[in-house]
């Protein structure tokens, strides 16, 4: 069943792949293509949700018992200490699990029928790349919701030299394939292009005006990498 997904992917993105926005959609942060448009040739990646992981700073509110609200990081074994309950693992589950398992905990013999929220306010964990003709290249964190102007600003403006036009954005899938987006980022900073969404583990290129050599250079060490699609 995996091998015929796999084929499938493979087969949709070695296709011609053009997005168009509808005329007057307004201009929000997106992610990249998640969802195809019906014949676009767009391969629906992973929507997983987010796992915690060591350095995550999670915000944790037990709905009216402000004591046992607060921020905790988690620590490098993957615990977060709580009021009452001690430590609590939550490095490999997701923020809906986390929240069951305190729910569960404080319910067992401490509050009856406690509510518990938890929202990701560093996302720690998950890392960009942002190579190319940046000021900083580098691996930065993400820190909540980020864009990819705001990861361009992480690494310091693009140089004179850089081609704005055909900004990369390698991103791989559940089954290891590797996509890269092509964004127009003069497109992007004049309003006529959403700024798209950066994840985890995404790989953000600004190649040199006129270079193609470079790029190459990304994509040959890219395992799974098939080639490219326009955002």
């Amino acid at each position: 069943m995996k091998i015929g997904i796999f084929c499938s992917v493979v087969c949709l993105l070695l296709s011609s792949v053009s997005l168009a926005w509808s005329a007057g959609s307004e201009m929000t942060a997106a992610p990249m293509p998640l969802t195809p448009e019906d014949g676009s040739g767009v391969v629906a990646l992973s929507t997983s949700d987010y796992i915690l992981g060591p350095s995550d700073l999670l915000q944790i509110d037990v709905f009216q018992v402000d004591e046992l609200s607060g921020t905790e990081r988690i620590n490098a074994a993957g615990y977060i200490k709580m009021p009452l309950i001690g430590l609590v693992k939550v490095a490999g589950l997701s923020r809906e699990q986390s929240e069951d398992l305190i729910t569960e905990l404080y319910a067992e013999g401490y509050l009856q029928d406690p509510q518990v929220n938890i929202d990701i306010m560093e996302y720690v964990s998950h890392q960009i790349t942002v190579l190319g003709h940046v000021t900083n290249p580098g691996v930065y964190p993400l820190k909540g919701k980020t864009t990819l102007l705001q990861a361009l600003a992480m690494a310091g403006d693009a140089g004179a030299l850089a081609n704005e036009e055909e900004v990369v954005v390698f991103r791989s899938d559940e089954y290891g394939v590797v996509v890269g987006y092509v964004v127009n980022l003069e497109d992007v900073l004049a309003g006529t292009a959403i700024d798209p969404e950066i994840i985890g583990n995404d790989k953000v290129v600004v190649p040199v005006s006129g270079s193609k050599s470079f790029i190459k250079g990304i994509t040959d060490t890219l395992r799974g990498f098939v080639g490219f699609a326009t955002f």
